[in-house]
């Protein structure tokens, strides 16, 4: 079953009635017999809703409770963008906590599922989400490479330029590279100088950004190799088989003739890319594929990595050892360090 559309779940407002009235009261025992919760004071929702929203959904619908809200006239921004934008980051959870920048503050301000970052949002940097008003790819991809961390910056800033650049897909050429040019500068722009707070940040983001990393995992993958000491790789890289066919990889490392693969579940579980096969028939095509690859003079080895190998980087320095490739031990511990800090908040 598919999760229901955050933008069309109903929501209840008990501010429509008044605090006596019958239908207030009766949304109140609603929460008590467990057919509708209690989002945010005064706003419900159909638990059957409720329950089948993953995180991001469920940050949506809190976004839409708030903007008819305390958020009123402040647009949707940073994370609560990102979510309702449906870009990746690195975790699939959200918190409870929708981020607005407000024109009417100068500092930001916490309150109960609100965080208020001080600012201006143009209009031309606004688009319209149901009754939402979120801001746009490109200035959610500044908003974010700003405040968060590179990690998490490069998946939204890899994710707004293939949204920006390949609209239609894989593409490349001349016209898919000034275009590419053209959208960099662009949010290099935007940035100033690099004395405004996050800005130098910021530029490393869209500097290493790319639209060429496919999904969040590509990306991910892309920021492991980074800090194991892989800067220089090429992403989805085309061979011509023996037998005619073409095989892109996700990333080929040139100087070891190595191809490495970001296997995510998605390849054995999403419909429209197992085409009709089962999952057993696409690890098989899968080998087939690899082996042929490495029947190629530019072609040395595959790697299959999966992400718990992007979780503990010394697992992919393993497999990556294994093809031959040779890393600094102590940018494998470095890396290791920085994913503990990404995906398990450790502070050392």
């Amino acid at each position: 079953m598919e999760n229901p559309d955050p933008m069309r779940c109903e929501l209840r407002f008990a501010a429509t009635h008044g605090d006596g009235a019958p239908e207030t009261v009766a949304l109140r025992s609603g929460v008590a017999d467990g057919s509708l919760v209690r989002i945010h004071r005064g706003v419900y929702a159909a638990a059957s809703d409720w329950g089948q929203l993953d995180s991001r959904g469920r940050h949506v619908l809190l976004t839409r409770a708030l903007a008819a809200g305390p958020a009123r006239n402040c647009a949707i921004s940073h994370v609560s963008a990102v979510a309702a934008l449906d870009l990746p980051r690195v975790h699939d959870e959200f918190d409870d906590t929708v981020t607005v920048t407000d024109r009417r503050r100068t500092s930001t301000k916490a309150s109960s599922h609100l965080l208020r970052r001080p600012g201006d949002v143009p209009a031309d940097e606004l688009v319209r989400l149901g009754e939402l008003s979120v801001t746009g790819l490109r200035r959610t991809a500044v908003d974010v490479a700003r405040t968060a961390s590179f990690a998490e910056a490069v998946l939204c800033s890899d994710a707004v330029l293939r949204r920006l650049v390949l609209p239609n897909g894989h593409r490349t050429g001349p016209v898919v590279a000034a275009a590419l040019r053209s959208e960099r500068e662009a949010l290099l722009g935007r940035l100033g100088p690099t004395t405004h707070p996050g800005n130098r940040a910021a530029r490393r983001a869209f500097q290493f950004a790319s639209p060429f990393a496919e999904n969040g995992g590509e990306s991910l993958l892309r920021v492991a190799l980074f800090e194991l000491g892989l800067s220089n790789v090429e992403l989805q890289r085309e061979f011509r088989l023996a037998d005619g066919r073409i095989a892109r990889c996700d990333v080929f490392l040139a100087a070891h003739g190595v191809a490495v693969e970001f296997n995510g579940l998605v390849k054995l579980t999403d419909p429209r890319m197992l085409a009709g096969r089962t999952p057993a028939e696409v690890i098989r095509d899968r080998t087939r594929r690899d082996r042929a690859l490495c029947e190629l003079p530019e072609v040395r080895a595959v790697v299959n990595c999966e992400y718990l190998d992007l979780v503990a980087p010394a697992r992919l320095a393993g497999l990556l050892g294994d093809a031959h490739v040779r890393l600094d031990p102590r940018r494998v511990t470095a890396a290791a360090r920085e994913a503990a800090r990404r995906f398990r908040g450790d502070a050392s």
